[in-house]
Parts: structure tokens; C-alpha cells; sequence
């Protein structure tokens, strides 16, 4: 999923870079940059959702840090998988539930002409992926309940 995050985004850059130029020196834009723009934006947001939930690599804020506790961290561990599976999983059926909409009204981008169903239903799966990264991180509650808590360092404190 990385590797493929990696060229979308090098492609969107390029795309930009030639429609810039094309605007600005050529006087000639690239018909429909936008629309590839938006929905490259949208799979390239939902191929790197699923690598930031298995990684853990979420904004965090501890409000709490002096609370410290094996209890705690498995609590925001449960919780933190809990939310998230289920946010993604609402997301990838609402997302289904429009592909099958845009499906059926054949809905197609402005410009280009490019069939929207097919850009939905990639999201809906994405997002339904990423619901089940959310839960991976689960296997390390064990870890989390038999080993000393974080001390907290005064140094990432945000006050």
C-alpha cells in the first residue's frame, strides 16, 4: 500500500507540475487536472489510512499523562481500535451504499466523463481495510497489561 500511496502521490505531483506549467507558460491547462487531483486525493487518503492504524501512528494528545497505568494504556489501546474500527466500517458502508447510488444513476465526473461508482466502491474497500487495521494493533494487548507503564516525561508535555 506503500509503494502504491508512493507513485499516486509522485503522480498527482507531476500532474501538477505539467498543468502549472501548461496554465502558466503554455496558456494551455490540462483538461480535467482537477478532477484526476480530487480523486487521487480521495485513494491516496484512504490507501495511507490503514498503514497509519496498523503503524499507530495517530495524533495524539495525553491530557492525561500523569495518570499513567498499565490499565490506562490498555484501555486507550481498546479504545483507540474500537473507535476506529467502527468509524471506518461506517464510513466504508456509506461509501458502498453511494457507489451502489452512482452506480445506478451512471454518475460521471464533469470534465472527464470518468465513472464515479468505481472511485467509490475503491474507497468503500479501503476504508473497510482500514477498519481491519484498526484492529491489528489488539495483538499487543498482552504486552501492554504485563509491562511497566511510560513514565511521563516532562518533555512532551504540551503545558
Amino acid at each position: 500500500m506503500a509503494i502504491a500511496a508512493a507513485v499516486l502521490i509522485f503522480s498527482l505531483m507531476m500532474l501538477t507540475l505539467f498543468d502549472v506549467i501548461g496554465r502558466n507558460i503554455l496558456n494551455h491547462p490540462i483538461r480535467g487536472a482537477t478532477e484526476l487531483t480530487e480523486i487521487g486525493l480521495v485513494i491516496l487518503s484512504f490507501l495511507l489510512f490503514p498503514i497509519v492504524a496498523v503503524q499507530q501512528r495517530h495524533i495524539v494528545a495525553d491530557v492525561a499523562d500523569v495518570f499513567q497505568s498499565r490499565v490506562l494504556d490498555a484501555l486507550q489501546l481498546l479504545l483507540t481500535a474500537g473507535l476506529g474500527c467502527g468509524f471506518f466500517a461506517l464510513i466504508a458502508w456509506r461509501m458502498w451504499l453511494m457507489a451502489e447510488r452512482s452506480a445506478r444513476y451512471n454518475d460521471v465526473t464533469a470534465s472527464l466523463g470518468i465513472p464515479i461508482a468505481p472511485v467509490l466502491y475503491a474507497v468503500a474497500v479501503l476504508a473497510g481495510f482500514g477498519a481491519l487495521c484498526f484492529l491489528l494493533p489488539l495483538r499487543d494487548l498482552p504486552r501492554v497489561l504485563r509491562t511497566q507503564a511510560k513514565a511521563a516525561d516532562p518533555r512532551n508535555s504540551i503545558l
